[in-house]
C-alpha cells in the first residue's frame, strides 16, 4: 500500500514499518530524505564514479568519515558497484545518505545479513543520529532488531495500519516471524512459569534464576 511519509516523519525519532509491502526502490535521494534499500547495484561503474554521478564533487575526507561511521572499508572507492556484496551495497547507500546530509533516513531491511555485533553497532548508531535531529525510518519484519530502539511500531495490514506497543501481540505473529526471546517467554508461560514480558534475553534469564530461587519448577 502507498503511504505519505510526510505524515510519519518526526525529527529526532526512530519509527518502524512492520509487514510493509510497499516499494521505495525507484525514489531518489536528496537532502530531505534518503532511501537505503536492500537491492544490489546493477550499474557497471566504480564506486567513485557512482558517487560523482549522485553527488557531484563530493569531499573525499567526508567520504572517509562516513565510511568509518557505517563500518565500510574505504578501499571500496575503486571497486565496481556491481561487485559489492549485499551488506556492502547497503553500507554504501548509507554513506550516500550521510553525504547528502539527509534529514530523514529510511532503511529497508537493513539488518539482513549482519551478525549480532554489527546489528548492535547500528542500533547504537541510529540512536546517536536522532540526537542530531535525524529521523530514522526502519522497514523490517525483524522485531528483534527494533527492541531497545523503540517501544512501538506501525504494523501494516491489508486495509491499513495500526500502532502496536505490545511486542507480545499474538496477532502480528500470524504473518511475521516471532523473535526468539518472545517465543521462549511464551514457552515458559505454557510450562506454568509466571514471567513478565521481557524483551531482553538477560532479563528473561534473571527471571528464571529468581523463579529457581523461589523453588518454582518448569
Amino acid at each position: 500500500m502507498e503511504v505519505k511519509l510526510k505524515d510519519f516523519i518526526e525529527p529526532g525519532k526512530i519509527l518502524a514499518f512492520v509487514n510493509f509491502r510497499g516499494s521505495f526502490q525507484k525514489l531518489k535521494n536528496n537532502a530531505k530524505i534518503s532511501y537505503i534499500v536492500d537491492d544490489l547495484f546493477l550499474q557497471n561503474i566504480s564506486v567513485h564514479k557512482y558517487l560523482e554521478k549522485k553527488l557531484g564533487n563530493y569531499s573525499k575526507e567526508k567520504f572517509l568519515d562516513a565510511c568509518r561511521m557505517v563500518l565500510l572499508d574505504a578501499a571500496v572507492l575503486n571497486r565496481n558497484v556491481s561487485k559489492l556484496s549485499s551488506t556492502e551495497a547497503k553500507k554504501l547507500r548509507f554513506v550516500e545518505a550521510l553525504l547528502f546530509h539527509s534529514e530523514t533516513l529510511l532503511f529497508v531491511h537493513f539488518e539482513k545479513g549482519f551478525l549480532f555485533k554489527s546489528r548492535s553497532y547500528y542500533q547504537k548508531l541510529f540512536l546517536k543520529l536522532i540526537k542530531y535531529g535525524k529521523c530514522i525510518i526502519l522497514v523490517t519484519d525483524d522485531l528483534s532488531f527494533l527492541m531497545g530502539m523503540l517501544s512501538c511500531f506501525y504494523f501494516f495490514e491489508d486495509k491499513g495500519y495500526r500502532l502496536v506497543s505490545d511486542f507480545y501481540d499474538d496477532q502480528i505473529y500470524q504473518v511475521i516471524p516471532m523473535p526468539p526471546v518472545i517465543e521462549y517467554v511464551k514457552y515458559l508461560e505454557q510450562r506454568g512459569l509466571k514471567i513478565e514480558h521481557y524483551l531482553e534475553t538477560k532479563e528473561v534469564l534473571k527471571a528464571i534464576y529468581r523463579s529457581v530461587e523461589r523453588g518454582e519448577h518448569l
